[in-house]
């Protein structure tokens, strides 16, 4: 059974993230646990939890009724609630790095005002925190059939071949071929070392020589390509740093046009 960890506000935006967890893993032997965070700071104790009793409230309305849409539509799918008064990022972490969850799908735009908004801040703490697989998808993004999933790698892809099941995992599900991608100056060997640890999906490999911008190259290339996901690693001196530069503040976003699947070395 996927066992799949959602983070949601009651945006459109996580809204989709959760449609997007469904169809991706499927309806069955799929259980969905869908994450809430609340809570504001204010200097007056009386007014927080004031405050907070109004958010957990209507937190509990919000839950309830998109669990039952949800579980309406899809009634196949175990769906469970959690509402906690927290921090997203640490909550999200805390739980992802339980083990008791396969993936973490998170959207990356959200509600404003006293609602935690999701942004780059939290998609961002939470992969730069996090050793769960994490999919992030963009805000209005539909799901379309995973028939070419692209696995963008740096010189030296990773140090551990089990860093990347969850992308077998999901190739394997939905068929997908494996484009092994390349943003360079110059065809590197090290390339081989990806290659080798995916042989028996056949993957095929491509090189993008660019502008030097790796988030623009890497976003041209994915606007041409067509792929259904974006496969990364991240490390401590890695790609994603690369296109993060290791920003968790609000203006930081993703803007990928396809979801990403982020992997931990």
């Amino acid at each position: 059974m996927n066992k799949i960890l959602v983070p949601v506000d009651f945006s459109d935006t996580s809204s989709n993230a959760l449609l997007y967890a469904i169809q991706l893993f499927g309806e069955s032997d799929l259980e969905i646990t869908v994450l809430h965070t609340y809570g504001v700071q204010s200097t007056a104790a009386l007014l927080m939890k004031n405050i907070d009793g109004v958010l957990e409230k209507d937190a509990k309305l919000e839950m309830d009724k998109l669990l039952n849409k949800f579980q309406k539509d899809f009634p196949d799918v175990v769906f469970s609630s959690k509402i906690t008064k927290n921090s997203p990022i640490s909550t999200i972490v805390a739980l992802g790095d339980t083990g008791n969850f396969d993936f973490i799908v998170m959207g990356t735009k959200g509600a404003s005002g006293l609602k935690e908004v999701f942004m780059g801040s939290v998609a961002g703490g939470v992969i730069s925190k996090t050793s769960a697989p994490v999919i992030v998808v963009p805000d209005g993004h539909t799901f379309r059939p995973l028939k070419e999933i692209v696995f963008a790698v740096s010189d030296d892809p990773f140090s551990d071949d089990q860093v990347i099941e969850p992308l077998r995992r999901i190739a394997v599900e939905h068929q997908s071929k494996v484009k092994v991608l390349h943003i360079a100056e110059e065809k590197t060997p090290q390339i081989e070392k990806a290659l080798q640890a995916i042989e028996d999906l056949n993957p095929s490999v491509d090189y993008a020589f660019g502008t030097g911008d790796t988030h623009t190259d890497l976003n041209d290339y994915l606007l041409r390509d067509f792929a259904g996901l974006l496969c990364l690693i991240r490390t401590k001196k890695g790609f994603i740093e690369r296109l993060l530069n290791e920003s968790v503040t609000l203006k930081q976003t993703f803007n990928s046009p396809i979801p990403l699947l982020i992997l931990h070395d």
